[in-house]
């Protein structure tokens, strides 16, 4: 397991050392996203969460849901949401 920080460090988020990582991909999607307070945003296939924690930095208010059907992914992803 690593550490990881995005957005100039705002974001902290841990990872598995091998396999997919999240990088400038996750970084990038986050980005796109446009949803406004109020709104809600889910991801399907979030893995350990880079994208969701990305937004919920950029975008107070927004409601986020991450889907994974990897039990360890999507229980790392629920750590990651309690270090931001």
């Amino acid at each position: 397991m690593v550490e990881n920080a995005l957005l100039g460090g705002r974001v902290r988020f841990l990872q598995p050392a091998k396999g997919y990582r999240a990088g400038m991909d996750a970084a990038l999607l986050a980005a796109a996203c446009d949803a406004a307070p109020g709104e809600r945003v889910i991801e399907a296939g979030c893995g350990a969460g880079a994208v969701l924690m990305q937004i919920a930095a950029r975008r107070p208010g927004v409601a986020l849901t991450g889907l994974e059907r990897d039990p360890a992914m999507a229980a790392l992803a629920r750590r990651n949401a309690v270090l931001n």
